[in-house]
């Protein structure tokens, strides 16, 4: 069967090159991000492996994230053995990308399926020889987290260049963020600026703006619902998970249409 491998930007057609698989077993601060989205975690094997196989039928891409390098890649299920217990994915047409993941003990997948976001965790992948050539295998995940509520659709920002949230701390500070992913309901933000490791959950962070360049720019207060470092201490990365506050329903439209926008550009770029 002949395949497209895709990588972080275009798909690429032609040869195929390696790719991964994960222990799901191993523990990372990755892995917390998604604790706020309990409510919405699939846990039975089988519930999981039903949704893996839906991905694979329909084709959707899935984007796979690095947890210790700002490396990501867009690929596809190929195969779901529920029996056996693992899944396998096309990895990236540039070698770079695919050491990276091998290399890291944690990654984080994100899908949309009819506009609903699909995301799990898997551990360190190993390559596999899928149909005579190289594939990533991975063991199914132990939990999936299906987000069916519309508030929690969130478009991803690019990695490359990434759009800014700029804040003002409780001491005035102005800091400058990197925007992760967008809701209508909030925004994933990460910073390696170490003053955010004492902030308590519930700041406020005021004279925000939201600056996607050409899409759009909006000021958007913030109150922080989540903060964790998914890297290691030595160099620390931090994700803020962020509630917009005051926010009037009169600005809905308007944010929906940078949303939209911002998805149309994930779509051109994968």
């Amino acid at each position: 069967m002949k395949r497209k491998l895709c990588h972080n930007s275009t798909p690429a057609s032609g040869k195929r090159h390696q790719l991964l698989t994960m222990d799901t077993t191993i523990s990372h601060p990755l892995i917390d991000v998604f604790a706020p989205l309990e409510d919405y975690r699939i846990a039975h094997p089988k519930a999981i492996g039903n949704v893996l196989q839906q991905l694979m039928r329909r084709k959707e891409f899935l984007t796979v994230t690095c947890s210790h390098r700002p490396h990501r890649i867009v690929t596809r299920i190929l195969d779901v053995d529920q029996e056996a217990g693992f899944f396998i994915y096309d990895g990236s047409s540039e070698p770079i990308y695919n050491r990276s993941l091998l290399e890291s003990n944690a990654n984080y997948f994100s899908a949309t399926q009819g506009g609903v976001r699909i995301q799990f965790v898997g551990g360190q992948p190993t390559q596999h020889l899928f149909e005579g050539s190289f594939a990533f295998r991975s063991p199914l995940p132990e939990s999936l987290y299906r987000m069916q509520r519309r508030d929690f659709f969130r478009v991803e920002t690019p990695l490359k260049d990434p759009y800014r949230y700029i804040a003002t701390l409780p001491d005035r500070r102005q800091i400058t963020l990197e925007i992760f992913d967008l809701s209508l309901g909030g925004v994933g933000l990460r910073s390696r600026d170490a003053a955010l490791e004492v902030l308590p959950i519930g700041t406020l962070l005021t004279q925000a703006v939201l600056d996607c360049r050409k899409i759009g720019m909006m000021q958007i207060d913030l109150k922080i619902t989540y903060l964790k470092n998914i890297r290691n201490p030595g160099s620390p990365l931090y994700h803020l998970g962020c509630r917009f506050e005051n926010f009037p329903k009169s600005r809905a439209t308007e944010l929906q249409r940078m949303i939209t926008s911002l998805e149309l550009a994930s779509r051109a770029r994968n």
